[in-house]
C-alpha cells in the first residue's frame, strides 16, 4: 500500500515575511512572528496571529502553575505586581512580548483590508473587545494587499 504524502510547506515554501502564511503551522507561525518582532508594515494570517497569541496566553499560566507544584503555595493573583521569581519570568516575558503582539495585531488588521489604527478599539471596554476580537478572527480579503510593501 502506497499513499502520497501531502507535501509539507517549508522555508523555501513559504511567502515573505510581509506577505501572509495561511495555515501556519505553529513552529512556522511563533518563528515569523518572532522574525517580524517590530514589523507593523505587511500583512499576517490568523495562523499567524492566533499561534502567538496562544503561547502569550498559556505562559503565565504554566509558570504559575509549575510554581504551585513545586512550592505548594497555590494562591489567586495577587494585587502586587512582582512577589518572587516566577513573577518576574512572566513580567520579562510580557514586556519582552509586548511588541510583537502589537506588530503582529497591526499586520492582522490589514490582512483584513482594515488600518492597524483599528486596534484602538482595545481602548473601548467589552464592545471594543469584542469588536476587534472579531475583526482579527476574519478571513483575509484581497484588498489587503493594498498594505503590501512596494518591492523593487
Amino acid at each position: 500500500m502506497t499513499s502520497e504524502a501531502t507535501p509539507r510547506p517549508n522555508r523555501l515554501t513559504e511567502p515573505p515575511l510581509t506577505r501572509p502564511y495561511v495555515g501556519a503551522p505553529p513552529l512556522a507561525a511563533l518563528r515569523r512572528w518572532m522574525q517580524n518582532y517590530a514589523t507593523f508594515r505587511g500583512r499576517a494570517s490568523r495562523s499567524e496571529f492566533w499561534w502567538p497569541m496562544l503561547v502569550i496566553v498559556l505562559f503565565p499560566i504554566v509558570v504559575q502553575v509549575l510554581n504551585g507544584f513545586a512550592t505548594g503555595d497555590w494562591r489567586p493573583i495577587d494585587t502586587r505586581v512582582v512577589q518572587d521569581l516566577p513573577d518576574v519570568i512572566v513580567l520579562v516575558f510580557s514586556l519582552a512580548t509586548l511588541l510583537p503582539m502589537l506588530a503582529v495585531t497591526w499586520r492582522r488588521l490589514h490582512d483584513t483590508n482594515r488600518s492597524g489604527i483599528w486596534f484602538f478599539l482595545i481602548f473601548l471596554p467589552l464592545i471594543g473587545w469584542i469588536a476587534l476580537v472579531i475583526m482579527l478572527s476574519i478571513r483575509g480579503e484581497r484588498g489587503g494587499a493594498r498594505f503590501d510593501p512596494i518591492e523593487a
